[in-house]
This record gives structure tokens, C-alpha cells and sequence, in this order.
């Protein structure tokens, strides 16, 4: 975990910003965005089997400049997809703050009858092996069909399990080689993590003492569960970037950090 070294020398300013000196200066919160997204045009696929459909998607609003991803891929500048398969695909539009939004695109092909229907369950673990699941049941087209997740292989399954939380994309093929493309969403179910037997006991190690964050601190009271809960957000993402705990104290593990990700994620409970 990245520590930094103090100096005298440094403004007062700057070093408010590090370790436990940190004040919660009110940040940005996406939550509050105007950013928005939408389709500017879309071309279907010349035939059920080529991989000629396009897209072309557009920011609003927010902070621009923005960047472009599909289904959850590298983002990039330019708002049009090419290349791509007959189906349903999830474009996200990001800003220069970070927000994102989603928009989902259909994109049909000439001719073609075949379809899909799906369900998805929650993924609910915090760590590996993850639980969510997808179940597909295609029809029209020519059966029988074949399926395939997230660029793996082909195959006869029309369920999958143990997959994360996130967009998992499905393609589906007939004996025809007609072939259809989805972006299924797998929500992010509640891990159950525990404030009071997990994540206390790490603040407890790594902060709760006098000089940081302890009983009657003006940085924070964090042995007061309101205060932990308050600070949850920034909590997660300065343990996440490394800049918590402060230098002196015991680096976090792995999965400490991903517990207190996990904990802020189902809601900050007081459980």
C-alpha cells in the first residue's frame, strides 16, 4: 500500500490531505449528475449471420469531454460501434468526472426470426467463487443453437453460473449460422457483510487510536458508528487508491479492503 512521507516544509493545505489529518472536504457525487446519453442512429445487420450492424451514441450534459464503452469494454473517443453482431448491446457514456450512464440498443438484422429470452439472478458474494447466475432460452431461427459467454467458446448450455456482478455478454447461434448478441445485466446483490464482526474490527486496527480516528478525535470519531457511516464513501475509495491507513500503521490486505468495498456497496449497515 502506498505510504507518504511528511515534511515540515509542506503547506498546511496539502498536508490536510493526507492520512488521518484529512479533513471531509464535501466531494462530487455522480449521483447529482446531468449526464445523460442517447442514440444518435443505428444500422441493423445486413443478414442474420454478418457482423455489419453499427451504432453511433451520444453524451450530454455533465462534464465533457466524454469517453464511450460497449458492454462494459475499453472506452474511447469515438461515439460509433462498428462491427457488430445483430442484438442487444449496453453502451455507457463516461465523463470528464468519471459519471457514467448506460443505454441499451437493439439492433436487428434482415430476415432473421430468431430471438432470445433471458432471466438473471444477483450475485451476492463478495469474494470468488461469485454466484450470480444467467439462464437463456432462445427461439426462431433454426434450432438447434449454441451459446457462448463473455468470448469463451461455444456450446449446447443455455444457463451459467457463478459469474459477477456486472454485463456478461451472450451470443447465440443457430444451425444456420444466424447469430444474435446480448448484453445481460447481473445485479450486484447484498453480501451480507458485517459492520460489527468485519469491518469495525479493521477500523479498530488501523485507525480507531487516539491520534487518528479514535474515541473523541476532531478528525472523526470512528469508534461512533454514525461517523464511519457519514465517511463510508471516501473510506472505500481511499482504502481502494491506497492513501488509508495513514503512514504508520499496518497496510490493509487485499481482502480487508475488498470487505470495506463490499460493506459501503450493500449500504453502509449498521450490522
Amino acid at each position: 500500500m502506498r505510504k507518504f512521507a511528511f515534511s515540515s516544509h509542506l503547506p498546511f493545505a496539502l498536508l490536510l490531505t493526507f492520512g488521518c489529518v484529512n479533513k471531509e472536504i464535501p466531494k462530487f457525487s455522480c449521483d447529482d449528475s446531468d449526464l445523460a446519453v442517447s442514440k444518435v442512429s443505428s444500422k441493423d445487420a445486413s443478414t442474420c449471420s454478418t457482423k455489419d450492424a453499427e451504432v453511433e451514441i451520444a453524451g450530454d450534459l455533465g462534464n465533457p469531454p466524454y469517453e464511450y464503452s460497449s458492454d462494459g469494454g475499453v472506452f474511447q473517443s469515438n461515439p460509433v460501434f462498428t462491427g457488430l453482431w445483430a442484438g442487444t448491446y449496453t453502451f455507457t457514456v463516461r465523463d470528464s468526472k468519471g459519471c457514467t450512464r448506460d443505454l441499451a440498443v437493439t439492433i436487428g438484422a434482415a430476415n432473421s426470426t430468431l430471438a432470445t429470452t433471458f432471466t438473471s439472478t444477483a450475485d451476492t458474494e463478495c469474494f470468488n467463487p461469485h454466484n450470480g447466475t444467467i439462464e437463456v432460452t432462445p427461439t426462431g431461427g433454426v434450432p438447434p443453437y449454441e451459446l457462448k459467454i463473455d468470448g469463451g467458446a461455444f456450446g449446447s448450455a443455455t444457463s451459467f453460473e457463478n459469474l459477477t456482478n456486472g454485463i456478461h455478454v451472450v451470443v447465440v447461434r443457430d444451425s444456420e449460422n444466424c447469430t444474435l448478441s446480448m448484453s445481460i445485466p447481473v445485479d450486484r446483490g447484498d453480501t451480507g457483510t458485517s459492520y460489527a464482526s468485519e469491518i469495525q474490527p479493521i477500523l479498530n486496527a488501523s485507525c480507531n487510536f487516539s491520534s487518528c480516528h479514535g474515541a473523541g478525535s476532531s478528525r472523526g470519531d470512528w469508534t461512533v458508528y454514525s461517523n464511519v457511516k457519514a465517511g463510508a464513501t471516501n473510506i472505500k475509495n481511499r482504502t481502494t487508491n491506497g492513501s488509508m491507513p495513514p503512514p504508520g500503521s499496518a497496510d490493509l490486505t487485499s481482502e480487508q479492503v475488498q470487505l470495506i468495498a463490499c460493506w459501503v456497496a450493500d449500504g453502509a449497515k449498521n450490522n
